[in-house]
Formats: C-alpha cells, sequence, structure tokens
C-alpha cells in the first residue's frame, strides 16, 4: 500500500480535498461526465489530439471531427477517445515482449522490472511489492511400466515435449520440465488404475464397480475438476501416486487439427499445473490467512492443510497410450460404468478400462522446495474527486512457458491501457477516483501473488476499493466469458454493448448473448435473452478480492482454443497463426476492460445494481432447493425433516426484504438525478452538500453491499473463504456453489445444524438488507 493511502485509512473519517491543478487552469467549464470530457483547448491543441500518432494510431474520420463542434471549445467523446487512443501494435508489441521467455513464478524479475518500468514511463506511480512463499521446483521425473517379476521395463515415459521448427518458444532452453506446483516429493509403484476426470464422483464409480485403488498409481484426464480436486481424491481413497494426462477428447484432435497445424494440443504437449488445494485456501500455504512477507512467522510443512501428500506428474497423451494399453481387459470396460468414461484414444487402439494393471507403473517426482521471492508490480493512477476510493484492475505475470494466452495477451494489453491511460492524462483527463493496476506473480502455482497483496492490504481493500477487474487469459479463443458479482450485470451489459465484435458487424454484446444462448442448459437464463454471466470460479485471481475480503470482482476474457494451455505450445507463434492473428480479440478485451475501469473510476454514481443481486439472489435459493431435493437420501431424509427443509423460508423472508431495500436504492439513484443531477453542479451550498452526501451514500452502499455477506467465521471446513452466499463446499468438486456452509449442515443429517446454519445465513442477508436502507 502506498504512503498517502494509509495516512487516508488512519484519518479518523477526514476529507480529503484534492487539488485538480491541470483543471483549474482549463476553467470551471471543464467537467468529466459518464463517458464524456470535456476539455478546453485552442485550436492548435486539438489538431495535435488528432493528428499525433503517439495517441490515435490513425488519421480522424469526418464524424470524430464533428464531435467537437462546441463554442466552448470542442467537446470530446472519452469513449471514442479511448478507443481511438488504443494500438494493435502496441498490443503485438508487448505480446511479444511477454512471450519472450518462460517466466515462471519467481523467475521473471527481469520482466517485473519491464512492467515497472513501464508504468512509470506513462508517468505511472509504482512499486515492485515482494513476497516469500514456499515455492517446488522439479529435479528429476520418471514414469516406468515394468513387470515385477523379471523386473523388465517394458516403457519409460519420454517425459518431454516436441521442438517445432520456426516456434522459438518450444526451443527455449528454459523451458521447465513437466511436474505439478506443490506435487508431493516421492519415488511409488504399485498397479495402474483409470479414474476417468479422477472427481469423487469418479472415485464413487470405481468402488461401486468393486474397484480398487488402494496403493495403486491412478491416471486420469485432465478437465472437469482442478487438478488438486484429482489428487486429493485419490489419496483420500489410497492411491499412492496420479498422473494425469490430456486426452485428445477434450483438447486435441478430435476437436480441429492439431499444432502446427492447427490450434489443438498435439501429441507431445504437457500440460503443467498446480495442485495446491485451493479448496481449502490459495495462497502460500505456510503462512494461512496472513501475508507471507519476509519475516512472517511460517508453520511447518507437515501442518498445512492445503498440500497433497502423494506425488504426481503430468502427461502427454503420446506417453499415456503405452499407460492406458497396460490395463486393457483389466478390471471393468469403461464404458460399462458410463460412455462418458471413454476418451478419443479409441482412434488410436485403446480400448478404455479401469484396470488395475498386471504390470506395476514407478511414478518419481522429485522436486525441491525453498522460499522465494516473488514480485507483484502495483501502479497507481491516483483520482480527482475521491481518491481515498479505488477500482482495481489485474492480471498475472508469471506463465508455465512463454504464456502467450495464459496469461501474456492479459499483461500486454494491462501495459496497453497503462500508455493509453497515461495519453488521456495529457490531455487533462484524471479518473474521478483513484485507479490500481496489479501485475501479479506466482498465479500459476495458486494465485499466491494476488492472495498475499490482499492479505496484507485486507483493511485498507475494505475500506477504500471499489471493484475488482481481472483479465487473466485475455485471448484463449473468440467466445467471450464472463464471472462476476451479480452487481455488475447491468455495467457489463451496457460496456460489452458498446465495444465491436472483431470481423463482424456485431457488439461483443450481440456475440457474447448469441453465444450464450447456444451453449446455455437454463430455460429460465434462455427465456430472458441475456447473456450468462457465470459464478465465480476456483482459479482465478478473483478468489481472493472476492471470496476473502468481500470486494465486488470480475474476470472475463476471449475464451475457446485451450488445446496448448500451461504448455511450451501456448506460443506467439500459435497465438498469430490460429487465435488472434491481427489482434482484433485483444484490442477488443482492451476496450471492455478499459471501458469498465473507465465508468468504475469516472462516473459520479456507480452503476452497480443492488436490485440485480437481490433478484439472483432469490434465483440461488431456488436453485439450491432443487438440489436438496435431487439429493435427498434415505439418511438425511431420517434425520432432517425434508418436508420443511426443502422450503427454506428464512433465506426466502430475507431475501425479500434485501429485494425491499435494494428499490430503496434505485429510488434514491432516481431522486438524486431528478432533484440535483448527478454531477452535484448547483451553487447553493446546502443543497451542493446535501447532494454530495446523498451521491457518497449510493455509491458506499452499492459498492460495500458485497462486504456484507462476508461471515467472519468463514465456510465451515473452508474458513479461509468468507462469503456466505457462495464458495467451496461438498456438492461441488471444480466450482463454487451457493450457501455452502448450509450445504455441509445438510449432509450431516443434523436437523438442529441445518436450522442453525439457515439462520446465520439469512441473519447476514438481513444484515445486507438493512445496509441498503442507510443513508
Amino acid at each position: 500500500m502506498f504512503d498517502d493511502e494509509k495516512q487516508l485509512l488512519n484519518s479518523d473519517g477526514a476529507v480529503e480535498k484534492q487539488l485538480r491543478p491541470h483543471h483549474e487552469q482549463l476553467g470551471r467549464a471543464t467537467r468529466f461526465r459518464r463517458r464524456t470530457v470535456t476539455v478546453l483547448l485552442s485550436l492548435a491543441a486539438l489538431a495535435f489530439v488528432f493528428v499525433a500518432p503517439a495517441l490515435l494510431p490513425r488519421a480522424p474520420s469526418t464524424s470524430d471531427t464533428d464531435d467537437l463542434q462546441s463554442s466552448a471549445g470542442g467537446l470530446i467523446d472519452l469513449t471514442r477517445l479511448f478507443f481511438n487512443a488504443l494500438s494493435t501494435d502496441h498490443l503485438r508489441t508487448n505480446l511479444e515482449y511477454y512471450t519472450s521467455g518462460t517466466h515462471a513464478a519467481g523467475a521473471n524479475k527481469t520482466q517485473a522490472a519491464h512492467t515497472l518500468e513501464y508504468f512509470k514511463k506513462q508517468g505511472i506511480d509504482a512499486e515492485i511489492v515482494e513476497y516469500f512463499p514456499w515455492l517446488n521446483r522439479p529435479l528429476s521425473q520418471r514414469v516406468a511400466v515394468f513387470n515385477s517379476t523379471t523386473h523388465e521395463v517394458l516403457f519409460e515415459a519420454l517425459l518431454r515435449e516436441d521442438a517445432i521448427p520456426g516456434d522459438p518458444a518450444s526451443e527455449d532452453p528454459n523451458n521447465l520440465a513437466p511436474f505439478h506446483a506443490y506435487s508431493a516429493d516421492g519415488n511409488v509403484t504399485g498397479q495402474l488404475v483409470y479414474a476417468n476426470y479422477g472427481s469423487n464422483d469418479d472415485f464413487n464409480a470405481l468402488e461401486q464397480a468393486g474397484i480398487s485403488v488402494n496403493d495403486a498409481v491412478v491416471i486420469v484426464r485432465y478437465g472437469k475438476v482442478h487438478s488438486s480436486v484429482k489428487v486429493h481424491a485419490a489419496e483420500l481413497a489410497g492411491a499412492r501416486g496420479v498422473l494425469i494426462y490430456s486426452d485428445p477428447k477434450d483438447d486435441g484432435y478430435t476437436k480441429g487439427k492439431d499444432y502446427p497445424v492447427g490450434p489443438w494440443r498435439p501429441e507431445s504437449s504437457i500440460r503443467r499445473d498446480s495442485v495446491l488445494l485451493h479448496r481449502i485456501h490459495p495462497g502460500d500455504p505456510l503462512t494461512p490467512g496472513y501475508p507471507s512477507t519476509k519475516n512472517s512467522q511460517r508453520i511447518d510443512p507437515d501442518n498445512a492443510v492445503n498440500l497433497c501428500r502423494i506425488p504426481s506428474l503430468p502427461l502427454s497423451y503420446r506417453d499415456a497410450l503405452p499407460l492406458l494399453s497396460a490395463i486393457q481387459n483389466h478390471g471393468v470396460a469403461a464404458s460399462n460404468i458410463s460412455s462418458s468414461w471413454v476418451g478419443g484414444l479409441t482412434s488410436k487402439g485403446i480400448e478404455y478400462w479401469t484396470g488395475p494393471s498386471t504390470l506395476e507403473v514407478n511414478l518419481e517426482n522429485r522436486v525441491e522446495y525453498r522460499t522465494v521471492a516473488i514480485q507483484n508490480v502495483v501502479g497507481r493512477i491516483k483520482g480527482w474527486e475521491d481518491p481515498g476510493q479505488a477500482v482495481i484492475i489485474g492480471n498475472h505475470r508469471d506463465a508455465w512457458s512463454s504464456g502467450a494466452s495464459d496469461p501474456s495477451s492479459g499483461s500486454a494489453v494491462l501495459l496497453e491501457l497503462a500508455r493509453v491511460f497515461s495519453e488521456l492524462g495529457k490531455l487533462g483527463w484524471r479518473p474521478r477516483r483513484t485507479i490500481i493496476l496489479g501485475s501479479w506473480d506466482a498465479a500459476e502455482y495458486g494465485l499466491i501473488g494476488s492472495t498475499e497483496w490482499v492479505e496484507e492490504n485486507i483493511d485498507w481493500l475494505r475500506a477504500s476499493a471499489v471493484a475488482y477487474v481481472n483479465v487473466g487469459a485475455a485471448v484463449g479463443g473468440n467466445a467471450f466469458a464472463v464471472t462476476a458479482s451479480p452487481v455488475f450485470q447491468n455495467l457489463l451489459y451496457a460496456v460489452t454493448k458498446q465495444v465491436p465484435y472483431p470481423h463482424s458487424n456485431e457488439t461483443v454484446y450481440d456475440a457474447w448473448l448469441r453465444q450464450s444462448l447456444a451453449t446455455s442448459l437454463d430455460a429460465d437464463a434462455s427465456a430472458k435473452s441475456r447473456p450468462a454471466i457465470s459464478p465465480f470460479e476456483l482459479n482465478g485471481d478473483t478468489i481472493a478480492f472476492a471470496m476473502h475480503a468481500g470486494i465486488s470482482s470480475v474476470d472475463m476474457g476471449f475464451v475457446g482454443s485451450a488445446g496448448a494451455q500451461h504448455s511450451n505450445f501456448d506460443s506467439f507463434k500459435r497465438m498469430v497463426s490460429f487465435v488472434d492473428p491481427d489482434m482484433q480479440l485483444h484490442l477488443a478485451i482492451a476496450q471492455v476492460w478499459g471501458l469498465l475501469a473507465i465508468r468504475l473510476a469516472d462516473d459520479p454514481v456507480l452503476d452497480l445494481c443492488t436490485m440485480c443481486y437481490a433478484k439472483d439472489i432469490r434465483h440461488i435459493i431456488r436453485q439450491f432447493e432443487k438440489q436438496m431435493r435431487l439429493r435427498r437420501s434415505a439418511s438425511v431424509a431420517d434425520s432432517v425433516d425434508m418436508s420443511t427443509a426443502k422450503k427454506l423460508r428464512r433465506l426466502h423472508a430475507a431475501q425479500r426484504q434485501l429485494e425491499t431495500n435494494a428499490r430503496i436504492v434505485e429510488h434514491d439513484k432516481r431522486h438524486l438525478r431528478s432533484v440535483y443531477g448527478e454531477e452535484c453542479q448547483m451553487t447553493g451550498r446546502r443543497r451542493h452538500a446535501s447532494c454530495l452526501a446523498l451521491r457518497a451514500s449510493i455509491n458506499d452502499r452499492v459498492s460495500k453491499l458485497e462486504q456484507h455477506f462476508i461471515d467472519p467465521d468463514g465456510v465451515p471446513g473452508h474458513e479461509w473463504y468468507k462469503h456466505a452466499l457462495i464458495g467451496p463446499g461438498p456438492w461441488t468438486d471444480a466450482s463454487f456453489q451457493a450457501f455452502p456452509g448450509l450445504a455441509a449442515a445438510l449432509d450431516t443429517g443434523d436437523k438442529g445444524i441445518v436450522r442453525q446454519r439457515e439462520k446465520s445465513i439469512a441473519d447476514i442477508i438481513y444484515e445486507a438488507a438493512w445496509f441498503l436502507r442507510e443513508v
């Protein structure tokens, strides 16, 4: 945190009055309105703005200059100016830089320094913030199939990715060996068992089929659930080790041509990943709930609750083929369990069976753990009117390889936003509220950089943060996808309606709606004819902000061709050959991300929708009741009166109160606009003061609502997660679920615990409702 922000936090509520020297020079006529900025300029300055190539990469059209006609000197549309200032050439240059080499966590100090200097070059206050988490690095790995009687080795995995001629990233000598972040060091041997995707349901299906994984080495496919869930589920089932391979049914040749002919995963591609148990808590495992600063007290690794205790390794499907062959005709045919257990290697002669194999498999995973310095880069553009309130935009910088899509496409856009915000500043624009730019390190290991920063600055965040907007993998395909707090619904729709969708006559909103309805399984969502905004996923840098600190958050990007994720083939060459050759998708996400940041930082009245949140909670309650009925079992029905529990009366009553009070916020917004105007530009002191007070109250209520869903005690069994409405729970493997604490209570079968937990969540919603009434 910057020093003056600490002073603001400790100012006992005193209002810090900020000077606006540049605006005062331009005169009182200078005002910044929603999406527009009025600047008094001379004719020479106007000519400079629309000719200078550093600001505008193309010459203005007649329609551009028409927007400037004003007797006062010129009315410039800020949205148009922002869009025009963005440059695909700069985006390409940034992407080339970030993909110029492997930059794993703690090993990208040159890139951290470059990011810092780039921010400073734009006139942005910036600093490097270091943390010191416990990380592992690969030493040696081995996967071999052998006959335990004769000790003959029948197959040994290559455990390497091929070099692709013409793609320097695939030939980088600094490319990491295949391994899993936070995997256990070990050398184990056992019979091989196939467990589909490795979900809890998959291991239950094996048990029901009479297949034991005790003392076995388990092989599973990537996908469906997080890698840590796969390893942990195998560990709980008694397995000795886990191999995770990329099956072509999920992101390989069954989807289309594989790289380098197409974008999909080739046979030698190995997907590195983390097996840190994010569901318990992300961040440094040795400093749970507090920042891993240099002098922080650390717990013993044996006491870390978010570590798996059996070794694991990633595999290519080339290396997986002989392993799957070794279990053919052993155990149960996978198709007899479910057709979903059959992967895409049938075209290679593989028949998927469960095993166990008669041959033995040796898995050796030698890793070294040590404390490593990681480097976040944090920049700040100080607001002119309300600098104590901040909008944070962020992207993680570290990658398993060159990481063109994940995360370098987002890093490239973050630098471009810094440049364009600086260029707008040269014209006299400054955001009303402060904008923080975060370039996080060590996200691939377990969201380390963002989590440690949030844990260190949590008091400041709760006092000052308006929102967090994250773009991790900005461009991985052409389908726009969003996970977000419900308060962003209207703003996201409004912003995406202003951004052109590349190579079409559509807007991003139009394409998003079309893609969303084409893939929707929710008839109710389709009936609304609005794009889907997904709940928070478990692997994004939004998690610490939203689920630990209670900051309303967004994560977004273009997704689709994920056939190179976390491999050496997620390269600049692949990106410009198959995913985004002309950088138009990069430009589109820059427009969405930047315009969203400008709106959040500059709107006099924040366009955050408390009514949307209240209505979403009603939908969540109904969906949860459906889940309860589906999961109803004899054991639970005997202990819990499901005829009463299936209708969550307390939650419904609390939701209705929240919706009622959300209407008060909407009424206050209408009152402000009709009586005063959002800018509070009246001359009378008392009316001016009343307007400012009402506006501040509205903004406080809409931006701090999320914090009122925070339960200080946390989710039972996952206490780091503080959000009462959504979080990791017992009914899902991969994503968050509604009311995780209540779900856990229902699984106990104890009626008293169920009632207590429902009342506790209802009380939290009631408190949020009363907060919306405060003026």
